[in-house]
């Protein structure tokens, strides 16, 4: 199904919501996944666009927990993989999700 996603936080830090109307907005279809690390199961979600050969347009979401939902809308909190030169590191981050 079709949702057009909100980030509310950038690398880590809570966004003003005001930045988050104005700012950027993915649209897509979100997937569900879980994938197996050695003996550790993570679960992920993202988001892809029409095309399957194009990668996401945002970083994926790793253990995703639903925050709360309304009728046309809902949030999700998890942690994103963020890459500064050569370390790598994971912060929090929100989606809002609504139909487009």
């Amino acid at each position: 199904m079709r949702f057009k996603v909100y980030l509310l936080r950038y690398r880590g830090r809570r966004l003003a919501f005001r930045d988050v109307l104005n700012g950027p907005k993915y649209t897509g279809d979100l997937i569900s996944e879980q994938v197996t690390l050695g003996s550790e199961r993570f679960d992920m979600v993202s988001l892809r666009c029409g095309d399957p050969v194009v990668p996401s347009p945002i970083p994926v979401l790793y253990q995703p927990v639903l925050l709360g939902f309304s009728t046309l809308a809902f949030r999700l909190r998890g942690f994103e993989r963020v890459e500064r030169g050569a370390s790598v590191f994971g912060v929090v981050q929100e989606w809002h999700c609504e139909l487009p």
